[in-house]
């Protein structure tokens, strides 16, 4: 009897440990992580403008969102649900508007527009510190984070070629700036310069054909380059260039600063100007 009441007892604690683990969710598959997460600010110390840059690369996600380092959604996006083989979205890049700033008007002597906001107030909008990535896709979900900094370089100071200059198409063509050693504004370092960054594109003819995009020439550069060869390849006759160098800062603020445009014969000064 007493066996019996043994072999009973042991049964009622098996069953209450299978039910235990009925009702005990299995443990949660880890979120994977995005290959490449951003944010940073992008300056134009040509225009006096500012705003945000964010980018993220990932498996594909039907939905995702960024927020702030107070939990704040600043991002949000969102696919096709019940279509991942094709609708899912990898590869992705987005640019708020930048609009002028005050401070940069005043510091850098652009002309003052009625559209412009403080310093002060972009930086609230978009405070330092760390913000979270997260998406999903089905049942799989991932996760990242990005560092925003208030730091923000000084733009290059250009010095060839000249807004409007004539140059060879059948030659290598020189751009030189001098390195960017500061911060745009004093109260936004120390920085710390980290790279350049050239873009050369073709913009002879204003509004393109449909399916048809702009040619551009992109190049990343390390610190201590002061200069970069446009290949003549890339030059045809007759064409009218805009271009600009970039500084980049340690925590990933970048600013521009605007070259002007250059051209190619047969055209001539007096019609070397941006469309």
């Amino acid at each position: 009897m007493k066996r019996q009441l043994g072999i009973a007892g042991k049964a009622i604690v098996a069953g209450m440990a299978l039910a235990t683990a009925a009702t005990t969710p299995a443990t949660a598959a880890q979120p994977a992580p995005f290959k490449i997460t951003n944010i940073h600010f992008e300056t134009n110390s040509s225009a006096c403008d500012m705003g945000i840059q964010i980018s993220f690369d990932t498996d594909g996600i039907t939905q995702g969102e960024v927020e702030s380092p107070f939990d704040q959604p600043v991002f949000t996006l969102g696919a096709v649900p019940g279509l991942e083989n094709t609708h899912d979205i990898t590869e992705m890049f987005q640019e708020r508007v930048e609009p002028p700033i005050t401070d940069l008007e005043s510091a850098l002597g652009c002309e003052p527009s009625e559209d412009a906001i403080s310093l002060a107030e972009l930086l609230g909008n978009w405070p330092a510190g760390w913000y979270e990535f997260d998406g999903e896709s089905g049942r799989e979900e991932f996760e990242g984070r990005a560092r925003l900094s208030h730091k923000v370089p000084a733009g290059p100071e250009i010095l060839a070629p000249e807004d409007g200059a004539i140059v060879a198409h059948d030659a290598n063509l020189l751009i030189r700036w001098k390195k960017a050693t500061g911060p745009i504004l004093p109260y936004l370092g120390p920085v710390d310069i980290v790279g350049y960054h050239v873009v050369v594109a073709d913009v002879t003819v204003p509004v393109l054909a449909p399916g048809k995009t702009k040619t551009l020439l992109d190049a990343d550069l390390s610190k201590g380059e002061t200069t970069f060869l446009v290949p003549k390849q890339y030059l045809e006759p007759n064409r009218i260039y805009e271009f600009e160098v970039l500084a980049t800062e340690k925590g990933g603020n970048q600013t521009i600063t605007e070259g002007g445009v250059f051209c190619t014969p047969p055209k001539t000064a007096a019609d070397c100007e941006a469309p």
